[in-house]
């Protein structure tokens, strides 16, 4: 082998192609002392007999195969690929895309873990294909692209196998392997390859040659998968339910992902378990079965199992629910895409049965929140939660999590063991810490029969202390940290436990039946109940001096001023109208730079916004003369957060503040959506309920749909550029607004409208040109 020389290989049947791919390798940089030849096949029988021809031709060590339709764009592409594989002698084969995993069918294209980009015209168009960046010199895959494979070993392409033009190039890639070699696919500062290879063709014995690959290689590609992906822990707390355990066991062993163990704890009393599960310890090598020698409880069940997980992510997976086959899979397809480690918790729709398995409607909390997968921050899923006294995320089974960013043992919230909302509170703990991705498609099931604990009336009283104490707690967290938030999830609480408890309280049958620990569970509830009733009457009263006045978190996703505020950029002049206590003007001046003028309505929210600008005005905008003040074409940015609703004319406001705006400046606003179901949902019912605040804020005077807000701003001579939307529940709105109470076609109905859960519309507008 002539470690000083460089082959480029070729199947060709399109000389004008093959010709132009050439000229590209002729001006490549050729190091010193290297020498390049190019090696050409015509009429080949098959790329295998093809490639394997020009492999006995040349003594080269390096030896590039690529199509004749491959452009090789990188001037240096000698010199990286050369020093890559002097660096690294394992290195068999690169490629510049590739996968890390491949699916069973075959297929690398479709599996989640791909890597590499090139620039490619297999839609019939040519642009980037662009996926997971590698952050080593190479990323170790198990497929890499036939475009160009280059080596620096000879192993015979299996011509024996693979007599057409598909799946020669995974086939080439697990015999490296085999051979004890790495295939990567190489880093990228900019592509390449260029490969102009124009429509894909899935024809010409496509799905033979891949039948035959899953054949040959499919045992080893499950094996190699399972190096390549974490380990996932199912980890199964069992207690005297036979037939829902082996269902929800079958559930777990019978998923698409690959690297998964699953680990059983019997507490059962009796050996029914362990005499079944002896059928599948001796089939599943990744199945371990554990028999409590005394029976621990679910919550020490649940810690047991989470320390004997080897597993870097954990799904808990309670004996008489059941997983979907992909539930894992698709979970962990986010976590492997998530660079940053941003991402804490995924979860995902679930769907209620019954004890023989039948779907069963939706209840509050498992109702599907959003109609497509949703990345949400996590301190504002918290919030939510803390505010209805609604598990939205769901039950042990339902949420998949990183082992390593649970910081107290499960089932335990800032010290204390939970007794009923054991999830919440490890949920808790890892929205503290990051975002969830809350999957629209059903990938769960929790069943509902009778002897479940959480239809108890002595568990529902500990799931009672537990939200008491979540929220209680929360802000040592980061969550509720809106006063108006804290003061919702308070009230909410309150209101719940009076209900109750006179409920309780009234009923001589239960209390006979439980009076040993409702008396327990009573004297803790009073406790909080007092505690609670001091910190909301002392918010109320606090809340009643500044009723507009919030924290704003810049990063948020879903909230409409954080949406403004990264709109209007660093180092802009700009008039904010109706500024109330300068909340937002604090970050405009002080986080962006920016040069603030403010007009304010209210005299004493304008003393406190002056804080954070010089210019503050106090002034009705109803009939402000803006001449006064400011010079025509003065502003960068004019900013109305929630402020049209509240004016007698927003469409004489908006043509009067416009020639104060420059040439290139924008009019960022915030409205709400009138249409929101919730508030249809009231009107249906004859209500039309004004609050503090809100899409029914009791000083709102005009009201907008999308449709509305489009005319508002094409009457005022304003041209849309851009048009957001924040996005709210109806049970999580003000309202609290239960769609059950309405026969299922209308609910169904109702959160099928356009904007159904729209709650404010976010507006980037300029002037018309």
């Amino acid at each position: 082998m002539n470690d000083k020389k460089i082959a480029f290989i070729y199947c060709v049947n399109n000389r004008e192609l093959y010709e132009e791919s050439v000229r590209y390798v002729r001006s490549l940089y050729v190091p010193e002392g290297y020498k390049i030849e190019i090696i050409t096949i015509e009429g080949a029988k098959s790329i295998t007999s093809g490639y394997n021809e020009a492999m006995k031709k040349t003594d080269a060590k390096y030896k590039v195969y690529l199509h004749q339709d491959a452009f090789i764009v990188n001037k240096n592409f000698l010199y990286d690929i050369i020093a890559l594989f002097e660096k690294y002698p394992k290195l068999g084969m690169i490629g510049v895309v590739g996968a890390k995993t491949i699916p069973r069918n075959g297929i690398w294209w479709e599996s989640t873990q791909r890597f590499g980009k090139v620039y490619d015209s297999h839609t019939g168009e040519m642009k980037l294909l662009s996926f997971k960046e590698t952050e080593l010199e190479y990323e170790p895959v198990q497929a890499i692209d036939g475009l160009i494979m280059i080596t620096q070993y000879d192993i015979p392409w299996r011509e024996d196998l693979f007599t057409g033009w598909h799946f020669y190039d995974l086939s080439e890639c697990q015999e490296f392997l085999l051979a004890g070699y790495d295939v990567g696919v190489v880093r990228q500062n900019v592509p390449w390859c260029v490969h102009d290879c124009g429509i894909a063709s899935a024809e010409n014995g496509f799905d033979n040659d891949r039948k035959k690959f899953v054949d040959v290689y499919g045992e080893n590609v499950q094996r190699l998968n399972k190096t390549f992906l974490p380990l996932v822990s199912i980890l199964i707390p069992t207690y005297n339910r036979l037939h829902y355990f082996e269902l929800a066991l079958q559930s777990a062993l019978n998923q698409t992902y690959e690297n998964i163990e699953v680990i059983v704890c019997d507490d059962s009393m009796n050996d029914e378990i362990e005499r079944l599960i002896s059928k599948y310890t001796c089939k599943y090598d990744n199945l371990t079965y554990i028999k409590n020698p005394v029976r621990l409880g679910q919550f020490e069940n649940d810690v047991k199992l989470f320390n004997l997980a080897r597993g870097e992510y954990i799904n808990y997976l309670m004996d008489d629910d059941l997983f979907h086959p992909q539930k894992i899979e698709k979970m962990m397809n986010y976590y492997l895409h998530d660079k940053n480690n941003e991402i804490k918790l995924v979860t995902s729709h679930r769907q209620l049965i019954d004890r023989n398995g039948n779907f069963l409607k939706d209840i509050v909390s498992t109702r599907r929140l959003f109609e497509s997968d949703t990345i949400i921050d996590g301190k504002m899923m918290a919030d939510y939660v803390l505010m209805s006294l609604i598990n939205y995320i769901g039950e042990p089974t339902t949420v998949l999590f990183r082992k390593s960013d649970l910081d107290e043992p499960f089932g335990t919230f800032l010290g204390r063991k939970y007794l009923c909302n054991v999830d919440l509170a490890s949920w808790f703990n890892l929205l503290a810490k990051g975002k969830v991705v809350y999957i629209s498609e059903t990938l769960s099931y929790f069943r509902i029969h009778d002897d479940q604990q959480s239809q108890s009336i002595e568990m529902q009283l500990n799931g009672i202390i537990d939200f008491a104490h979540s929220i209680i707690e929360a802000r040592k967290k980061g969550f509720l940290q809106s006063d108006r938030n804290y003061e919702l999830a308070l009230k909410h609480w309150l209101d719940y436990i009076n209900r109750f408890i006179d409920e309780i309280l009234n009923n001589s049958e239960i209390t006979e039946i439980f009076n040993s620990n409702i008396s327990d569970r009573i004297g803790e509830i009073q406790k909080y109940k007092l505690l609670m009733e001091t910190e909301y009457h002392k918010l109320v009263q606090q809340l009643k001096r500044t009723k507009y006045d919030f924290n704003i978190d810049i990063n948020a996703e879903n909230n409409s001023h954080a949406m403004i505020l990264r709109m209007v950029g660093k180092n802009k002049k700009v008039l904010e109208l109706g500024c109330a206590t300068g909340y937002m003007t604090n970050i405009l001046t002080n986080l962006l730079g920016c040069e603030v003028s403010c007009v304010e309505y209210d005299a004493v929210a304008a003393e406190k916004a002056r804080r954070y600008s010089n210019n503050v005005i106090v002034g009705d905008l109803n009939n402000f003369d803006f001449s006064q003040h400011f010079q025509k074409g003065e502003f960068d940015v004019i900013i109305f957060a929630d402020v049209l609703e509240h004016l007698y004319d927003p469409l004489d406001v908006l043509k009067r503040v416009k020639p104060y705006l420059s040439a290139n400046g924008e009019i960022l606003v915030s409205i709400p959506n009138i249409a929101h179901c919730s508030v249809i949902a009231e009107l249906l019912q004859g209500r039309f309920p004004y609050k503090e605040l809100g899409l029914l804020d009791n000083t709102h005077i005009r009201f907008f749909t999308r449709s509305g807000v489009i005319k508002l701003f094409q009457d005022a001579g304003l041209t849309i550029k851009e048009m957001n939307r924040t996005v709210c529940p109806p049970e999580q709105t003000e309202f609290r607004t239960n769609l059950n109470v309405f026969p299922q076609q209308v609910a169904d109905y109702l959160r099928s409208l356009p904007h159904a859960d729209t709650y404010q519309f976010i507006v980037r507008a300029g002037l018309v040109n």
